[in-house]
């Protein structure tokens, strides 16, 4: 290996490339490298956390243990929860709580969230108390909530200071907050929101000036058990870096920040893709095998009685299949058609709940759209598969047939697929639950029955 001989960066994107490639031997190298690899650690964790996150658990414990414990949680700070996760449990107790005990707490609490009860309990119990007891409070809320994303390392200031006070107490509490003083949140005697001011008018501002004088009086906020959602709106709709928040009596407890937004958001993304063809919401790569077969197993029991009720459709025209066999080759065809057009209507509804955009005064008309589209793409669609089919086939009584059962199921396509997401909603269920499954087996049974029975009326 001549990875040592290139430069920092380009000895970094290598490794990195190789653990991705051939993860044994980028070990092996790093194994025999220790000093360039506490280096690659301290410099840049970003990196190290992605070359870890490619080797096996066991491998990338062992290449933590003996660094810095500051480095160490910096990398597990940056490294996917799951699989941070995983190493914690190669280490023992003590060990792994020293690593946690240098992360953020809103870190530790989603690296400890990933962890086996029994082990996050030991974890814990070796943590400094009050550590702990922060983490722990944070492990209080649910991953998806307000309270699950905030950090508590907010800068916080008392309503009578001046701007010139307030900037010098900033300078004193910088190491504490590092980066986290995008906004300076103004709270009174009882550790009440007041009024947020951003840093940037904190510094222009006269330093005689007191901070009520200069603050957003009365600023947007969110209670801890606010959905992910919710957050995501505000800070998108009023251009927010960040979005405090505050229990019942409006006490500051933390803040929700633009970049942790981001990632909730992509996670509920993924989340609903998952969701949409029957996977656990919150499966990942790293999810046992037993609890990964228990969230998708009832879906895929669930796609095999509608593929039975398919069959068992097809099988009702037996006779018409055997006299016209050109029929077996055509009818999968509508059926595939119809579920893409279901799948697009699918898709445009829930993206627009996921963003907001889909209030009940919306859901009438937004179906109706759908429908009115599905009319025109099913009329030029059926068009053109009717004339090809026919000088295919050289019959207009099949072009026909492949016409009409192709706009029939176009059209209930649209609708289905505009209003599967709005039934779950009523019923109470999450809108991407596993609809195209249920979109699936409509089309297919209108796709597979309607082309047969059009055929048994028309041939």
């Amino acid at each position: 290996m001549k990875l040592r001989l290139l430069r920092p960066r380009l000895l970094t994107e290598g490794l990195r490339d190789l653990a991705r490639r051939r993860p044994e031997e980028a070990g092996e190298y790093i194994d025999a490298h220790h000093t360039e690899w506490e280096e690659l650690v301290g410099d840049d964790p970003e990196n190290a956390a992605d070359i870890l996150e490619a080797l096996d658990s066991r491998t990338a414990a062992d290449l933590l243990i003996g660094l810095e414990a500051g480095d160490i949680g910096e990398v597990l700070d940056e490294m996917n929860p799951e699989a941070a996760a995983d190493i914690l449990e190669e280490l023992s107790p003590s060990a792994a709580a020293v690593a946690v005990a240098e992360m953020d707490a809103d870190q530790a609490a989603d690296l400890l969230a990933a962890l086996d009860d029994d082990v996050r309990d030991e974890v814990l119990a070796a943590i400094d108390p009050a550590a702990a007891a922060e983490i722990a409070e944070l492990l209080g809320y649910a991953t998806d909530s307000a309270g699950g994303l905030m950090t508590r390392e907010v800068a916080a200031l008392p309503v009578g200071l001046t701007t010139g006070e307030a900037i010098e107490r900033l300078r004193q509490i910088h190491d504490e907050l590092g980066s986290n003083i995008s906004y300076v949140y103004v709270i009174d005697d009882d550790q009440r929101l007041n009024g947020v001011i951003s840093f940037r008018d904190l510094v222009f501002a006269r330093p005689g000036q007191g901070l009520d004088e200069v603050m957003v009086a009365d600023p947007y906020y969110v209670h801890p058990e606010a959905d992910r959602e919710v957050v995501a709106e505000l800070i998108q709709r009023f251009h927010l870096l960040a979005v405090p928040v505050v229990d019942h009596r409006r006490v500051l407890l933390g803040m929700v920040k633009v970049d942790e937004v981001m990632e909730a958001v992509a996670a509920e993304a993924s989340e609903d893709i998952a969701v949409m063809v029957g996977a656990g919401h919150e499966e990942t790569v790293y999810t046992p095998v037993l609890e990964s077969s228990r969230h998708r197993l009832p879906w895929i029991v669930v796609n095999l009685g509608a593929l039975a009720v398919v069959g068992f459709v097809i099988s009702r025209f037996d006779s018409v299949i055997q006299g016209e066999t050109l029929l077996a080759a055509l009818m999968p065809m509508v059926a595939g058609v119809g579920g893409n057009a279901g799948a697009q209507s699918l898709a445009v509804m829930i993206r627009a709940m996921a963003v907001g955009d889909m209030g009940q005064g919306r859901a009438r008309r937004a179906v109706r759209r759908e429908l009115l589209i599905a009319v025109v793409n099913g009329t030029v669609i059926a068009t053109l598969a009717g004339v090809v089919t026919g000088f295919v086939t050289g019959s207009a009584r099949f072009g026909e047939i492949m016409a009409i059962s192709l706009v029939v199921n176009i059209v209930v396509a649209g609708v289905v697929g505009g209003s599967m997401p709005l039934i779950l909603r009523r019923l109470g269920f999450d809108p991407a639950l596993a609809s195209n499954i249920f979109l699936t087996a409509v089309t297919d049974v209108v796709g597979f029955g309607g082309f047969l029975l059009t055929a048994l009326l028309l041939l």
